[in-house]
């Protein structure tokens, strides 16, 4: 029975690196928020980021003699963030990113731990906060029940749009209405008004929005 309780050699480096991984989940999910511009981080990622190189630094050691279980284990947790709401590819990375850094940490590889955290995160950040990524809108307008969308607002799109997609269309108000989502990105957008303007004469003045942040989009 006391050996149950035995405080072990292994006990002790698997702290130890519980405790480096708990400073490397702070420093990791801090660079993961300053690097956001417009502050829309996930909650769920940031929490996922803290606590992944911490279950990492613990799975790993628990099950060395296998190091590929080990290793798919953390994988899928990981993943399990990803199978219900779709990730941004940035977040995917930082995941990855993460866990790489989590599975140095419990193979005791500290210094490359740390050096590849704040390589990567001092990149990250100063790549996110001072380059302008063109990212993709989701325009969607309201039509009634007896308009032909097709091609309707091609001329508009075109002066306006480098690119117009259409990804969805549902029927709203009893089916009266329907509402044609669009991925799109905008040349100018200073002109965002004018396009709605523009586009509310083709369809009676029913609602246009334009969703310049698509992860919001994705929690309508």
């Amino acid at each position: 029975m006391t050996n149950i309780f035995r405080f072990g050699e292994q006990d002790a480096t698997i702290l130890i690196n519980m405790a480096f991984a708990v400073i490397a989940g702070l420093l990791i999910s801090g660079g993961y928020c300053f690097s956001q511009k417009r502050k829309t981080y996930s909650k769920s990622v940031v929490a996922t980021i803290l606590l992944l190189p911490v279950v990492v630094a613990v799975v790993i050691p628990l099950i060395a003699t296998d190091l590929k279980k080990a290793l798919s284990l953390a994988g899928i947790f990981a993943l399990v963030r990803f199978r219900s709401v779709p990730g941004d590819a940035k977040d995917i990375f930082y995941i990855f990113f993460t866990l790489t850094v989590g599975v140095a940490i419990a193979l005791g590889y500290y210094v490359v731990a740390f050096s590849l955290l704040i390589i990567v995160s001092v990149f990250y950040i100063v790549m996110c906060r001072c380059i302008k990524f063109s990212e993709d809108q989701i325009l969607r307008i309201t039509i009634p029940e007896d308009m032909n969308y097709n091609g309707a607002f091609d001329d508009v799109f075109e002066k306006y749009l480098s690119k117009s997609e259409l990804t969805d269309v549902k029927t709203s108000n009893m089916g009266t209405l329907f509402t044609i989502s669009y991925s799109i990105h905008l040349k100018d957008e200073s002109k965002v008004k004018e396009m709605i303007d523009e586009l509310r004469t083709r369809n009676g003045n029913l609602t246009v929005v334009v969703q310049m942040d698509p992860q919001m989009f994705m929690k309508l």
